[in-house]
């Protein structure tokens, strides 16, 4: 009998010995860090008064050091909306991440990283405040070392890319 959330190959019975695949439970290190620093970040965001004090400090920031770029400017009611959706949903996620864990979660994770950091750089490149670059650091390094990791696991891992969940 397999357990019921176990990676299996469909040809291969799974040995009630036999370790997990590494890819099975991915409760790595870059993960659940990237997930404990999304929940640390992204509830500031999740209500209009604390992401707009949020945005204060980041246009603070960028006036006080003198920064290029434009600052932050002040915020519509329909502006924080969409802030605050993102506060929600990214807070939902690292919580799911935390709960989870594994490959699947982590995969997709790492792709989020990557558009993030992809539309930060847009930004970036049409005249957003430098502080933005804190952040994004900060996503291209979990990117990189999820994604590595990922890749680690799946090449220690001896199952074809037509693994299975079984029920």
């Amino acid at each position: 009998m397999t357990h019921p959330t176990r990676l299996t190959h469909p040809t291969r019975p799974t040995s009630p010995t036999r370790a997990a695949p590494p890819n099975r439970r991915l409760r790595t290190d870059p993960v659940r860090i990237g997930a404990l620093y999304d929940l640390a970040v992204a509830p500031v965001f999740a209500t209009p008064w604390t992401a707009g004090l949020a945005i204060d400090g980041v246009r603070f920031l960028h006036t006080a050091l003198g920064l290029p770029g434009r600052a932050p400017g002040e915020f519509a009611p329909e502006h924080l909306l969409f802030v605050t959706f993102f506060g929600v949903l990214v807070t939902m996620w690292a919580v799911v991440r935390l709960l989870r864990g594994d490959a699947v979660t982590a995969a997709a994770d790492t792709a989020g990283r990557a558009a993030f950091a992809l539309l930060m750089m847009c930004a970036l490149a049409a005249g957003a405040t430098p502080v933005l670059v804190v952040f994004l650091v900060v996503e291209v390094g979990f990117l990189l070392a999820q994604g590595w990791q990922l890749i680690r696991a799946r090449r220690a891992s001896d199952l074809s890319p037509r693994e299975t969940v079984t029920s």
